[in-house]
């Protein structure tokens, strides 16, 4: 990070001083460039889930003039309804050289909708130290508002879900001897060319646990609805069982398998871990018969 006076001062302006910003036409100098990266703070990818968190936005700049002050105001701009959100964040900054970075950071609400929404970072940057009071009369030296640029662009989540179905070769039934299981995972709202994992477990109708696992550990989905299967194998000794696969959907980067197939947290990853779930026991659709099923058996 190439800056000076480290010092910055935040401030979280009313959304009236965002209309000022909006009404007032921003001045580029010709010899200023910005440009910027925007992530999620969690874990620095451009994707957030349902429940929002913190925009990092990394702001690049050349042609500054060093031992000046400049304030950055920075707003998040919803591509879907055209309008802005939030207060505006300022970050007060001082450059010790004509060309660096700094980092600002603001809140991502949360997604209560059916539909994935694309925020662009809106950036202005002024030059002097400013205060509420005086944006009505400022003109920006540079900013950033191009709407096709990917690398200032974040994405929430609509709420994401799976639900499975398993079959195997005879129906909903295996032999004494086993064989395996196949489940269709559907999904829906994933992010085309995101990496998830996709785990499963086998259980009993009772939610007892068998140690029986299939995973695909880097799902990169093609679109956002499809489906994909699991394959469980079951070896010999579950005669007499009923046996259902339970799924779930997780960032790629934030869990880990085991050589044996168990799934764990990745220490210190950002929440959530899982994306979501279908953990029923007691679906028709997902339970299969293991021979003749004892109807009171202490494994169930």
């Amino acid at each position: 990070m190439n800056i000076g006076n480290r010092n910055w001062t935040r401030t979280l302006l009313a959304c009236a001083i965002a209309g000022s910003l909006q009404t007032v036409p921003a001045i580029a100098a010709a010899d200023i460039i910005l440009s910027a990266k925007a992530v999620d703070a969690a874990d620095d990818n451009r994707f957030f889930t349902r429940v929002g968190g913190t925009v990092r936005q990394t702001l690049s700049f050349i042609g500054l003039k060093p031992s000046v002050p400049y304030t950055a105001a920075v707003q998040l701009f919803n591509t879907t309804t055209q309008e802005r959100i939030g207060d505006v964040v300022i970050e007060t900054f001082q450059p010790n050289a004509a060309d660096g970075e700094m980092a600002i950071e603001l809140p991502m609400p949360q997604n209560r909708t059916d539909f994935n929404i694309d925020y662009v970072v809106l950036t202005s940057v002024y030059e002097g130290n400013l205060d509420a009071e005086d944006f009505a009369e400022a003109q920006a030296v540079a900013k950033l508002d191009d709407m096709t640029d990917i690398d200032n662009t974040v994405q929430s989540h609509a709420i994401q879900s799976v639900s499975v179905t398993a079959s195997t070769d005879a129906g909903l039934s295996l032999p004494p001897e086993g064989g395996v299981i196949r489940a269709r995972v559907d999904y829906e709202n994933l992010v085309a060319g995101y990496a998830y994992t996709v785990w499963g477990q086998l259980m009993t109708p009772s939610g007892q646990v068998t140690g029986i696992y299939a995973s695909a550990p880097d799902f990169v989905p093609d679109d956002k609805r499809g489906a994909l299967d699991l394959e469980f194998t079951v070896p010999e000794g579950w005669d007499g069982i009923r046996l259902v696969p339970t799924v779930g959907l997780y960032h790629k980067s934030r869990v880990q398998l085991s050589a044996d197939g168990l799934l764990s947290f990745v220490e210190d990853a950002a929440m959530p871990v899982m994306i979501a779930s279908d953990l029923s026991v007691d679906d028709a659709a997902q339970t299969i018969e293991v021979g003749t099923p004892f109807e009171d058996s202490p494994e169930e």
